[in-house]
């Protein structure tokens, strides 16, 4: 079967599978007010909402890759997913981000609600930040839940409960480290700092998702370290990817803007290695540029040629993914499923 199929495939039965798990809390009669229940369909509607869904997926298919065969791997593979999506709600209130995936980011959404429905009774100014901050932690706590409520074996589940939490401790020291860089003058910042940094933030729920599939197919032990190496390449290829787009991304594909990055400063590393030019250092990260000169810093990335560094450091992380990758023995459909996985990561435009 083709890349293409199984994501589609795969992706509407993580879909189905998140739906079924939140509409059990909404319909089950254990949330005690009519808002709770709001609250928990915004945050279901705020999960299926776009998203590519690569973490569950790669949960999924390693499992069945390495020989897993029950269907309980999708309500497991929703708690990367949860986790995931908790940590885009945070960032987007760090970084001040009112849009996500073309729609309002969930604090944003909360604001405006809050204005529809409660501004007539109350001055509370920070109403959306405080329903942001307290969605992602109940996405947190629901994605422990996901894990627990299958029906797998509890050894297997206290495993995957410790990858769990140890990718959301590794994600939040990643997002901690970029805070403080991003305080830092541009080239202060160094690239082994920077894949330090993704390697936390985005390679380890990466990493995380592979390593709970083989939990659950009984395949840790064998391939614990292949299987590492494979997720935290692979999570860095995309990061670098992910953040050329939001420099030179096309909005109406990405969904969000492509000059917030110029304006806020950053620390990417095609941004790191354009700090060279000392034009690049004196416009990067000045939140009142003109639209020439976010071209200007376009243009002097490329001239450069940090943007085309950035592309080969990805596309070497890629090729190191794709070593480990061969050294794991998956069944055909999984192996050239993550083949063309690594091949997407390079190619991506949204």
């Amino acid at each position: 079967m083709a890349f293409k199929e199984i994501l589609k495939e795969e992706v509407v039965k993580i879909d189905t599978a998140i739906k079924e798990f939140f509409d059990a809390y909404v319909t089950s009669g254990m949330l005690n007010h009519d808002f709770i229940v709001q609250f928990y369909s915004d945050l279901k509607n705020y999960l299926l909402f776009g998203g590519k869904r690569l973490r569950p997926l790669s949960c999924v298919v390693l499992y069945k890759g390495l020989g897993g065969k029950s269907d309980d791997i999708y309500k497991v593979a929703i708690s990367v997913e949860l986790l995931h999506n908790a940590s885009l709600v945070h960032d987007d209130i760090i970084d001040h981000d009112v849009m996500r995936r073309g729609q309002p980011s969930f604090h944003a959404f909360y604001t405006d609600w809050f204005e529809k429905n409660l501004r007539k009774y109350s001055e509370q100014a920070d109403f959306g930040l405080a329903m942001g901050i307290l969605g992602g932690d109940l996405l947190v706590e629901l994605g422990q839940e996901a894990i627990l409520n299958s029906r797998f074996n509890n050894n297997e589940k206290l495993k995957a409960v410790a990858y769990y939490f140890k990718a959301y401790r590794e994600l939040i020291e990643g997002v901690a480290g970029e805070s403080y860089m991003q305080n830092l003058p541009l080239e202060k910042v160094t690239e082994t700092e920077y894949l330090t940094m993704i390697g936390e933030k985005t390679g380890a729920l990466f990493q995380k998702s592979l390593l709970i599939g083989a939990v659950f197919a009984d395949k840790t032990e064998k391939y614990k370290t292949n299987i590492t190496e494979f997720g935290t390449f692979l999570g860095q290829a995309f990061q670098i990817r992910d953040d050329i787009l939001g420099t030179f991304g096309d909005p109406k594909e990405t969904g969000k803007s492509a000059e917030g990055d110029i304006r806020e400063g950053k620390k990417t590393l095609v941004a790191i290695y354009g700090s060279e030019n000392s034009q690049i250092r004196e416009l990067y990260g000045k939140r009142n540029l003109a639209a020439e000169e976010i071209q200007t810093v376009r243009r002097l990335l490329k001239e450069t040629g940090a943007l085309e560094r950035a592309k080969a450091k990805a596309t070497k992380l890629a090729e190191k993914a794709s070593e480990s990758l061969r050294k794991i023995k998956l069944n055909d459909t999984a192996m050239n499923f993550f083949q063309d996985l690594i091949k997407f990561v390079q190619e991506r435009l949204v």
